[in-house]
């Protein structure tokens, strides 16, 4: 193998470390989310939200990169290595799609069953009639403007 070939070899492998690395830090990022809307901390999902945001603009940074380098030819001693580094990237990616998939349930889960409180809270007497027309506490059918359900 000629020194360029090499360079380039070395090159792209580190690249597809770092492209694994930031993967497996936005599997994390995605676990921390999940405790997150299973707890309905909005602050906490707030915060995992924008570092997964600038998460992924460094992955897709590292794959514009990835793609614009050439492939380095890979002899076929090394040929098992360049493989297995490309399937364990393979196989991070699957779980981040299974993982970002299942956040999505929970999401859509979480809002459903707030949907649902906030529904029988609007219907229940006892709660519908707090507030004036004018937002201040009011006692019980005295003035009251109810919300719309």
């Amino acid at each position: 193998m000629s020194t360029v070939s090499q360079a380039l070899s070395t090159e792209f492998d580190v690249l597809m470390q770092r492209m694994l690395e930031r993967i497996l830090a936005f599997q994390s990022l995605l676990r921390e989310e999940q405790e997150a809307i299973r707890c309905l901390s909005f602050g906490q999902f707030t915060s995992v939200t924008m570092r997964k945001a600038r998460l992924l603009d460094e992955i897709r940074d590292l794959e514009q990169e990835r793609r614009a380098r050439p492939v380095p030819a890979v002899p076929v001693t090394d040929h098992a290595g360049t493989n297995r580094q490309e399937q364990e990237l393979a196989a991070a990616i699957g779980e981040t799609d299974r993982l970002n998939r299942f956040n999505a349930a929970l999401i859509g889960q979480s809002l459903d069953f707030l949907h649902g409180a906030l529904k029988r809270w609007q219907h229940s007497p006892e709660s519908a009639a707090l507030y004036s027309s004018s937002g201040a506490a009011v006692a019980a059918g005295a003035g009251l403007v109810r919300a719309k359900g």
